[in-house]
């Protein structure tokens, strides 16, 4: 997988929402809080398995849904390649992420929780190997000063 330029800086927001806030932010509309499945994600999962790709959904981004291709033959692509290679690290620094499998069982597919280790890396008990049709979901997480704190503080 080859990481692309505008992944995350595309120059025209064509998934945009044509509704504002009242305090101007624009609303998401492609990623929910609870992973729930979107009309437009559940076609680009659709789209990605019939493409050998995965979809990675970035939460308040100009574009949140997007299909990456996997490469071909017997080679894989692990999540933390994903997130490092798409650059979704270095530009949102701390992130929860969830990956979600496609299942008979469920529509929204089965969800797998990505743990970070304390340096922002993905833990290698949840650094899965992608599939296509996997659904990656990616938002920031905001953390103040005391919440930092006292996290360290746990740590030890």
């Amino acid at each position: 997988m080859s990481p692309s330029s505008s992944l995350l800086f595309p120059g025209s927001a064509k998934n945009a929402s044509p509704y504002q806030m009242l305090d101007g932010t624009v609303p998401v509309t492609s990623v929910s809080g609870d992973g729930a499945l979107t009309e437009e994600a559940y076609h680009k999962i659709r789209e990605a398995k019939a493409q050998n790709a995965v979809v990675l959904q970035v939460a308040g981004d100009e574009q949140p849904v997007r299909l990456l291709p996997l490469p071909a033959g017997e080679q894989s692509v692990f999540v933390s390649e994903l997130l490092t290679q798409t650059g979704v690290l270095k530009k949102l620094g701390d992130v929860q992420a969830t990956l979600y499998r496609p299942s008979p069982d469920s529509i929204a597919g089965v969800r797998m929780d990505i743990k970070f280790a304390d340096d922002g890396t993905v833990a290698p008990t949840s650094d899965y190997g992608l599939r296509p049709g996997d659904r990656v979901q990616v938002r920031p997480i905001t953390t103040t000063p005391i919440e930092n704190l006292v996290k360290m503080a746990l740590r030890r």
